[in-house]
């Protein structure tokens, strides 16, 4: 998960450079915005996920 994590991050700096130019329709923008919120959900979950691990590792679990 470790390099889709990475290209997550990067496909999100994509679409925010792309919203934060203003040449996008409002269609356009709303389904990148769209991508990008799910993009970011998988993104916390997975950094959830390796705080998780990290916690158990810390406590010897």
């Amino acid at each position: 998960m470790e390099q889709n994590y990475e290209l997550s991050i990067k496909r999100l700096e994509q679409i925010t450079a792309l919203l934060e130019d203003g040449k996008l329709s409002i269609d356009e923008s709303l389904k990148l915005f769209s991508e990008a919120t799910e993009i970011l959900s998988n993104c916390t979950k997975y950094l959830d996920s390796a705080e998780q691990k990290i916690t158990s590792l810390i406590k010897g679990e």
